[in-house]
C-alpha cells in the first residue's frame, strides 16, 4: 500500500511539471480568409515572424452601427488578434481595399502598428475606390512589410 502512494504521488508530480500548452482560438470569417492567407504569406516572404496567440478576424454585426470598415481590438493585447469588419462596407470595396484594409488591420493587431502618414497602407484613411485602382497595392505591402521589419528591429 506505501508503494502504491508513492507511486501515485511521483505521477501527481511528473504530470504537474509537465508544460502545458497553451489552448488558442482561431477564427476567420470564410470571405476573409484569402485576404488574411495572403498576409500570412506575405509576412513568410518577408521573413517576419509573429507570435502564436489567438487569431480571430471576423465579420461583426456591431462595428455596423460605426463609420469603421474594420477595427482591431486586439491591438496592444499579445495574446490575442481580434480583428472585425463591417460586413456591409466590406461589400462595397473593390479587391485593393480589401487587400489593404486586412493589411492594414492585422498589421494594427499583430505589430501594434501605429497610423502613418508614411506608409500608405497605415494611414489613418483609406483611399477611395479611383484612388486604390491607380494604386501599386504589391508596391504598398512591399512598403509596410519594411516599415514593419524596422519597427521590429
Amino acid at each position: 500500500m506505501r508503494i502504491l502512494k508513492t507511486l501515485l504521488i511521483a505521477m501527481l508530480f511528473v504530470n504537474c511539471a509537465t508544460p502545458v500548452e497553451p489552448v488558442y482560438t482561431y477564427s476567420i470569417s470564410k470571405e476573409l480568409q484569402p485576404y488574411v492567407k495572403e498576409y500570412l504569406l506575405t509576412l513568410d516572404n518577408h521573413d517576419i515572424e509573429f507570435k502564436k496567440q489567438s487569431f480571430i478576424v471576423v465579420f461583426d454585426a456591431d462595428i455596423m452601427r460605426t463609420n469603421l470598415v474594420g477595427q482591431a481590438k486586439g491591438m496592444d493585447n499579445d495574446s490575442l488578434v481580434y480583428v472585425i469588419i463591417n460586413p456591409n462596407l466590406w461589400g462595397k470595396l473593390t479587391v485593393k481595399q480589401r487587400r489593404h484594409l486586412v493589411f492594414h488591420e492585422l498589421s494594427h493587431d499583430m505589430f501594434n502598428t501605429l497610423h502613418t502618414n508614411d506608409v500608405e497602407l497605415m494611414k489613418p484613411s483609406m483611399p477611395s475606390p479611383q484612388a486604390s485602382y491607380y494604386m501599386d497595392i504589391n508596391k504598398e505591402i512591399d512598403l509596410l512589410m519594411k516599415h514593419i521589419k524596422n519597427e521590429q528591429s
